[in-house]
């Protein structure tokens, strides 16, 4: 089993500094992931359970993982008032991590940290994005006019925010993954999560 050492980590962000937690693969890694939390306004943060579960498989798997808190979570400075402004901080972090590290990296969000992580894709092209139960309307204007979205996609069946009927429509239907019985939430489906996951990381 691969061992990463925790590592709480101040960033400059647009309005402040950022708080983020890095798990860094203790070997020779792979890469880096950046993973984006849920909305902050239903407690939304760094400590989510689906980021943690799907960190844990990314550091098995070699990878390290960089979760940061967006502008007015826990110990971030600032307001976020959208996905836009949080993909502002994004955009800060993923400076950091090409800066320090000298990589890009993969770039995985969730609910309302998936509207950020395509906020920010919106603006560069050729990143690897996984979106997990991506909530649509949460997006801007200039996204939501976009013929056809980018990124893998994991949803759940009965999924009600994300309703996978809409992702169909707006993904290339071969990106999107459904996990039959999975809720917005996928309590009970963390093994399907992160079986569906596997490919991404493993950049198959």
């Amino acid at each position: 089993m691969r061992q990463a050492i925790r590592t709480m980590l101040q960033i400059p962000g647009p309005q402040g500094m950022l708080e983020a937690k890095m798990n860094r693969v203790v070997e020779t890694g792979r890469g880096f992931i950046v993973m984006c939390h849920p909305h902050p306004a239903y407690g939304g943060n760094l400590n989510d359970r689906v980021l943690e579960t799907l960190s844990d498989q990314a550091v098995q798997l070699g990878l390290s993982t960089l979760a940061f808190n967006v502008a007015g979570v826990g110990a971030s400075v600032g307001h976020t008032e959208s996905a836009a402004t949080a993909a502002k901080d994004l955009a800060a972090v993923i400076n950091h991590i090409e800066a320090s590290e000298g990589v890009t990296p993969k770039l995985l969000g969730y609910s309302f940290g998936a509207i950020t992580v395509l906020e920010y894709a919106s603006t560069r092209q050729n990143l690897e994005t996984l979106l997990i139960a991506p909530v649509l309307a949460l997006g801007s204007q200039s996204l939501s006019e976009q013929a056809v979205l980018s990124g893998q996609v994991i949803v759940g069946s009965l999924d009600t925010f994300a309703q996978p009927h809409t992702l169909g429509a707006r993904f290339d239907p071969s990106s999107v993954q459904l996990i039959e019985g999975a809720d917005h939430f996928f309590n009970g489906y963390d093994g399907a999560l992160t079986r569906a996951a596997e490919p991404f990381f493993n950049g198959t």
